[in-house]
């Protein structure tokens, strides 16, 4: 079955900001992040059900060579890219963004 990768509009501001931030560290390197961004949705496409389940129903692939997560969400049609998540943020971000409340620590 061939699905439609569909990328939620925060996501894309997700990956700006990024891209964005790591071309002022170093030009041209936000366009190498884009790539693997790239290279990680060619991944999702090819075999979306090979990926860790993070959340309910919401899988998580790494990028490689730069420290973020996409989560995407496997539909009938289509497949939803909800995030571009640095991985060393604060993971109650995430949460935030898929309305899901925190993990409390025990």
């Amino acid at each position: 079955m061939t699905r439609t990768l569909v990328v939620w509009t925060l996501t894309e501001t997700d990956l700006a900001e990024a891209v964005a931030w790591y071309n002022h560290i170093r030009p041209g390197l936000g366009a190498d992040l884009v790539l693997c961004v790239e290279q990680s949705f060619d991944r999702i496409l090819e075999h979306p059900e090979a990926f860790a389940t993070t959340f309910p129903e919401v899988r998580r692939v790494l990028v490689r060579r730069f420290p973020f997560g996409i989560f995407f969400r496997v539909r009938q049609q289509r497949i939803e890219v909800e995030a571009l998540f640095h991985l060393r943020k604060d993971p109650a971000r995430l949460w935030e963004r898929f309305a899901l409340p925190p993990k409390q620590e025990s």
